[in-house]
């Protein structure tokens, strides 16, 4: 007799295996039931209709002679020609040592069991009991089941179970089986590491986890915590994800991130939640670290920028400053005009330092924000045109400028407005200026109009140019500038950048514009109709 291992009942199909012994016991048992109660007359017509049974049915004596068989049984073994059922059976010359249809004989009580056929490897599933003849002897009777097919779905079944079983264990994740009300059926070894045979013991997760909106009144009758996941999961059969510390077996806090999927039919109620539970702490603690080495190194880039930029005139500031000392220590060949000359030269370095300061408050902008307002970009539009229009004339640059004075007013500062179209059209006059652009016509753009409906307002400066070279990805940091001889700050589209983002608008730029082909910058703008605040 072969032992054949069993795996765990699944929680989701239910034990087949186990319904379907229970379906042959069943049929078996009426069987025998019935041969024992008839008369020789009407056992005869049953026996007949044995015969198109495809289980295999026989009666064994004492003595292990075959006193009857039905077709399943010859076609299965063979004709028995007088021949004991071991023979029959097993090709064997002598009794089995371990015998069922005796066991049954003995006992006076029904048993089962398994055996392989040695020849075809067939195996089946036998039920035996006693049985009582009209003359009085005593007989046991064998109702086998071809269980070979059912065994290999079986194996097969096993053998993906323990693949499954050896992924899931390899995983750096928890992942666990509940039934809809949150009890542990089937969780992995991490699970295991993690909590200990809490995971093991169908617990209800919630009181294993200790989520921060943890109820023990609400898990005591089985209902969900505040903001759950496997709420979201359980009832609204979408995945629930959280994020919360919790305290491992070993006393250590982790975060975690919990995954709670519904398994569901596309139509009906849950019949079970797959939680997957994922360690963070390292994830979260790496990505500070990154966010912290990113400021160092935007403060390190705005610190030298700074420092570049003022060291200039500094530098002036301070060569002039000596040389004015130099003369004072000489009272009779220093003229009032010479002083005044020198103290002018000082005061124009002073200045220049203080136009950096300012571009950079105005950079930060973590004073004096101007409150926001409606804004005609139509007027923006003359005023910044208004004080660039020398610069146009002298360049010899044709603009085109299709701004409506019908257009919605958006939500800005006037101020900063006319600041962000004078710095975009600086850009493009400088990009026109660059020699890769002077044998082409000079056009600078400026367009407004209306996108998405009506619900943003769109504002495009494009030039002729030659466009962005490589790296414009970065063109909105700070001190970043790819002009010829690398003239100015790098600050005016930083400042752009800054003051359209306070503003609750997005800008971006096109590296070669599809009409002109130049460089495009565009700034999207919200309409000012209930949107403007101070």
């Amino acid at each position: 007799m072969n032992k054949i291992l069993r795996t765990a009942p699944d929680p989701l199909r239910g034990d087949a295996d186990a319904q379907g012994r229970a379906e042959q016991q069943a049929q078996s048992s009426m069987l025998a039931e019935a041969l024992a109660g008839t008369a020789p007359r009407e056992r005869a017509r049953l026996a007949r209709i044995v015969d198109f049974l495809p289980c295999y049915v026989v009666l064994v004596g004492l003595d292990h002679r075959i006193h009857f068989s039905n077709r399943a049984f010859e076609e299965f073994f063979g004709p028995v020609n007088n021949r004991p059922c071991y023979a029959a059976l097993r090709g064997r010359e002598e009794p089995c040592a371990y015998c069922a249809a005796l066991d049954a004989l003995i006992d006076n009580s029904a048993c089962v069991s398994e055996w392989n056929h040695h020849k075809s490897k067939h195996a089946f599933r036998v039920y035996s009991y006693p049985f009582e003849e009209t003359d009085g002897s005593r007989l046991a009777l064998k109702v086998g089941f071809n269980i070979t097919s059912a065994n290999r779905v079986q194996q097969a079944l096993d053998l993906s179970e323990q693949s499954y079983r050896v992924i899931t264990d390899n995983l750096s994740i928890g992942v666990a089986l509940l039934s809809p009300d949150l009890r542990v059926r089937a969780s992995n070894s991490r699970l295991t590491a993690w909590f200990g045979h809490k995971m093991d013991q169908e617990e209800r997760v919630c009181d294993v986890l200790h989520c921060p909106s943890y109820s023990e009144t609400l898990a005591r009758t089985g209902g969900f915590c505040a903001t759950c996941p496997f709420q979201t999961a359980a009832q609204d059969k979408v995945v629930g994800e959280s994020e919360f510390p919790i305290v491992l077996q070993d006393g250590g806090e982790r975060m975690m991130r919990l995954v709670a999927c519904p398994v569901a039919p596309r139509r009906g109620t849950v019949r079970a939640l797959i939680m997957m539970l994922e360690d963070i702490t390292q994830r979260l603690r790496v990505t500070q670290q990154l966010q912290r080495a990113r400021k160092l190194e935007a403060m390190g880039t705005l610190a030298g920028g700074i420092a570049h930029e003022i060291n200039q005139p500094l530098s002036a500031l301070h060569l002039y400053a000596s040389g004015l000392q130099m003369l004072l220590d000489r009272p009779g060949d220093v003229s009032p005009e010479t002083t005044r000359e020198r103290l002018s030269l000082i005061m124009r370095e002073a200045e220049r330092i203080r136009g950096i300061i300012t571009h950079m408050r105005a950079l930060v902008m973590r004073e004096g924000t101007p409150p926001l307002e409606p804004v005609s970009l139509a007027q923006a539009t003359a005023g910044a045109l208004a004080l660039m229009r020398q610069q146009i004339l002298d360049r010899g640059i044709t603009t085109r400028v299709e701004v409506p004075d019908s257009l919605p007013l958006v939500c800005a500062n006037a101020g900063q407005m006319e600041q962000v179209l004078v710095n975009l059209m600086s850009n493009a006059l400088h990009a026109l200026d660059s020699s890769s652009a002077r044998q082409t016509p000079k056009i600078l753009l400026i367009r407004a109009r209306e996108k998405d409906g009506g619900e943003k307002i769109q504002l495009e400066i494009a030039d002729s140019g030659p466009g962005l070279p490589d790296g414009s990805e970065r063109i909105f940091d700070p001190f970043y500038s790819k002009r010829e001889g690398q003239q100015g700050m790098g600050l005016g589209l930083s400042i752009v950048h800054g003051f359209v983002t306070l503003w609750g608008g997005q800008v971006y730029v096109l590296p070669r514009h599809k009409e002109l082909g130049g460089a495009g910058v565009f700034v999207d703008l919200r309409p000012a109709s209930g949107t403007v605040g101070g």
